[in-house]
């Protein structure tokens, strides 16, 4: 999929859903992966989905299974960096 707009030099991220598309309501590009996070534990903790009082690790599990992560790519495609869902993962902020 192609993103549009964008100088491919630039690399953006964007969040999706448990299918692997833009996700539904945080469809919009973000400069870097911690503020494409941020984003999202914001949302989820707005929709109830994430206790803000947990661990940090319990909200990156949380965070793992709602929602995935893309990178754009030089030749203008998305890369996919984590699916939604998947929580065998190291922590994207290390």
């Amino acid at each position: 999929m192609l993103h549009s707009g964008f100088p491919p030099a630039q690399r953006l991220y964007r969040l999706t859903d448990a299918r692997g598309l833009p996700h539904p309501v945080l469809d919009e590009p973000f400069e870097s992966r911690e503020q494409a996070l941020e984003a999202a534990l914001e949302w989820l903790q707005q929709q109830g989905l994430l206790d803000p009082h947990a661990d940090p690790r319990e909200q990156e599990r949380q965070l793992a299974l709602q929602v995935g992560l893309e990178m754009s790519t030089p030749s203008g495609d998305w890369r996919t960096l984590r699916h939604a869902g998947f929580t065998g993962w190291r922590s994207l902020s290390a």
